[in-house]
């Protein structure tokens, strides 16, 4: 009998040491998920917690050049957006004014090439470092926010760039809309399958709501088309439910 109550006493104890073991090991799976999401609330803003948008913007690659891709996203960012000319060297800066990255143009007898300095991934509204296109759009806040810089949006945080060393335009959200084609995403309601195939011109703009005109463009051939304008939710908070395409 004293023989049984030491063996269910070790098993007791075996079995205690196991639960203790699995909870270590499950803390620290959640001190590593808080860490992450840690990092996470430090590269985004507090409009981002608040209004975090269902499409991941890194399915949305843009463009790639010399092993740096470059994707846009979904979230709309600042009062507009930015376009610089690249006729020399620009630095992208942090906040605490330390160098970010750069892009600059390089011409030799051969061809004229771009030499930039960016992560790996890079997400801005467009970046498309064609010679014949030159792209280069930041989601931005009003040029006139600050008197040395314009302030740009990279990968999700503020950058500065230097307005000296510059040539830029500057839309308003509205005004850069209008001037794009607009592609629907599953997300847009109330739309027929075969609609979603269409491009589109936003007509007007009211808050989350868009009135949009079926067209037909050169860039991208829709079977059965037919004109059609309707009103769509466009976006939800600060979450586009559309696209945005220039046909370059």
């Amino acid at each position: 009998m004293k023989r049984l109550y030491i063996t269910l006493l070790l098993t007791i104890l075996f079995s205690s040491c196991l639960k203790r073991n699995d909870i270590k090991d499950s803390s620290k799976v959640v001190v590593r998920n808080i860490k992450n999401h840690t990092a996470q609330i430090k590269t985004n803003n507090s409009a981002d917690l608040q209004d975090d948008c269902t499409i991941d913007s890194l399915e949305s690659q843009t463009s790639e050049y010399d092993g740096i891709k470059f994707y846009t996203e979904n979230k709309l960012r600042g009062e507009g957006v930015l376009s610089i000319s690249i006729n020399q060297k620009v630095e992208i800066l942090n906040l605490d004014k330390t160098v970010f990255g750069n892009i600059s143009l390089i011409e030799n007898d051969d061809e004229t090439l771009y030499k930039i300095d960016l992560p790996k991934k890079t997400i801005v509204r467009q970046i498309i470092p064609d010679i014949e296109i030159q792209v280069f759009s930041f989601d931005a806040e009003f040029p006139e926010t600050d008197k040395d810089f314009v302030i740009v949006y990279v990968n999700r945080e503020k950058k500065l760039i230097n307005k000296k060393n510059i040539k830029y335009t500057f839309m308003l959200w509205e005004k850069y809309i209008k001037s794009s084609f607009i592609e629907l995403t599953p997300n847009v309601e109330n739309i027929s399958i075969e609609e979603k195939n269409y491009w589109y011109q936003a007509l007007q703009i009211k808050g989350d709501s868009m009135k949009i005109k079926s067209i037909k463009t050169s860039c991208e051939y829709v079977e059965n088309y037919k004109d059609f304008t309707t009103w769509i939710k466009w976006k939800k908070g600060s979450c586009m439910l559309i696209k945005f395409n220039f046909c370059y």
